[in-house]
């Protein structure tokens, strides 16, 4: 059973698994924009069921995103998953990640991973889906207009599992040189979620 089925407009409408297959090569970025339209209402929930603060459920949000494009580009077609439960795993796994890292500073308070609302429960209301597609159209545009092309190579390889060594060697920069790159993308993605 999925975690989380994403609604499609209607049935003749492309699957997760092919939208994903196309929005690998899609650089008009459409494919990408209509799964993330599917999946916001999903990031959205698990956001503010992890943040305590709206700067926080701004961060879970932005990490939700992170983890969304990583399943993108990582997910494979023959593994015999859903593109929706592996969109979800790598989503939730982001969000947990930060939480740890917060969590071992004491300026935050643990919330228990089990007391997060069930995935499988989730459900997208209209005001979620416009929302979503909003976001989602914000985000493609942030991705494709606020990077520049050194960011966009390195934010593609980093989801592509790279580690920033590898991405320094691949790129001919220095291991620093990427993590700053990594830096500015999350703070131009976080500015993008913040307006």
């Amino acid at each position: 059973m999925d975690i989380v089925s994403f609604k499609k407009p209607d049935a003749n409408a492309p699957t997760d698994e092919e939208l994903v297959l196309t929005a690998r090569t899609d650089t008009s970025g459409g494919a990408m924009q209509e799964l993330l339209r599917r999946i916001s209402p999903f990031i959205i929930s698990k956001a503010n069921s992890f943040g305590q603060t709206e700067q926080d459920r701004q961060d879970y949000y932005q990490e939700g995103i992170v983890g969304f494009l990583s399943a993108v580009h990582a997910y494979k077609h023959d593994s015999g998953t859903r593109f929706s439960t592996f969109a979800c795993t790598c989503i939730l796994n982001r969000m947990k990640n930060l939480l740890r890292q917060r969590s071992k500073g004491s300026e935050y308070q643990l919330l228990s991973l089990e007391q997060t609302q069930s995935t499988q429960d989730f459900q997208a209301g209209p005001e979620d889906e416009i929302q979503a597609a909003y976001d989602a159209e914000n985000i493609i545009k942030a991705i494709s207009q606020k990077l520049s092309p050194y960011e966009k190579q390195v934010l593609r390889m980093y989801l592509q599992g790279e580690s920033y060594t590898a991405v320094a060697e691949k790129t001919g920069k220095t291991a620093k040189s990427v993590d700053n790159a990594m830096q500015r993308i999350r703070r131009k993605l976080k500015s993008e979620a913040d307006s």
